[in-house]
């Protein structure tokens, strides 16, 4: 029986092969389609099926939080002595709180429900080191420790196609102030506090591209650091991004993930960013 068990959501955005080698419990969240087909995100429906109904059908998408009762579920299938419970930002979403009454709802257990302050891979991260954590047998105060101090240093770059989605969704934070911008414009944004914020606008994709590779370059200062490269059904995008940076960075295991339906109504098709935080 492990010590700590570590859950999830899925707006993760984690490959299932990393969350089954790492006996990591995700909670799905939900996306609704035209306000009535409801799927769960990575369960329900795959990345490829949404964005076909997104971008392909102009469908119009919502999401919603899971419920109390869905991590009362979860929580108590596990055997572990203590769970510790990383979720997306609770700027973005309500999850935060729904795994908080979760858990006084389950008598006697040991959860701890940790704000990831961050989104997608930004979490992912976060969740992947836990897990590691808690495969090596470390306490629940040792996997708190690490995850505090990999949220300290984590950053979260992302260029988007369009703002719309995000304006549409609530999830634009500063961003505002890029909102009405010329065509070919494209936003790169980053995350703070759990918040989108704007970091500068460029012309073009792949301008775009070259100056996300170039801003990471120089913040990662020539260290070794932890990473993930993150994209929304823009594998071409990606893999220039992938070619312009494999050269600078220092880092040994990227973590190639796709946004998943819940991260990608909110952002749209066409994200490409990167995931990363220096490694001590």
């Amino acid at each position: 029986m492990n010590q700590v068990q570590i859950v999830t959501d899925s707006t993760a955005d984690l490959p299932e092969k990393l969350v089954k080698d790492h006996n990591i419990a995700v909670v799905p969240l939900k996306v609704i389609f035209n306000g009535k087909d409801t799927y769960r995100d990575g369960v329900d429906i795959s990345t490829e099926q949404f964005y076909q109904r997104l971008v392909e059908r102009r469908e119009t998408a919502t999401t919603s939080q899971p419920t109390p009762g869905e991590f009362v579920s979860v929580y108590t299938s596990l055997s572990a002595k203590s769970i510790i419970s990383i979720h997306l930002s609770s700027v973005m979403s309500g999850t935060c709180q729904s795994a908080r009454i979760a858990r006084e709802m389950v008598p006697g257990a040991d959860i701890e429900v940790v704000d990831s302050k961050s989104v997608s891979m930004g979490l992912g991260l976060i969740v992947l080191e836990a897990a590691r954590a808690a495969g090596k047998g470390m306490t629940k105060g040792e996997i708190l420790k690490i995850i505090s101090d990999l949220q300290a240093r984590l950053q979260v770059f992302f260029i988007v196609d369009s703002l719309e989605y995000l304006a549409r969704g609530g999830r634009i934070g500063m961003a505002t102030a890029f909102l009405g911008t010329i065509l070919n414009i494209k936003p790169l944004l980053y995350l703070s506090k759990g918040q989108v914020q704007p970091y500068e606008k460029i012309r073009g994709k792949t301008k775009a591209i070259e100056r996300l590779a170039q801003i990471v370059e120089e913040k990662a200062a020539g260290q070794k650091i932890k990473c993930s490269i993150v994209h929304g059904m823009d594998p071409e995008g990606m893999e220039k991004f992938c070619q312009k940076i494999k050269a600078k960075l220092h880092c040994a295991e990227p973590v190639i993930s796709k946004l998943g339906a819940v991260v990608g109504t909110h952002t749209g098709p066409g994200v490409v960013g990167i995931v990363f935080a220096p490694d001590p």
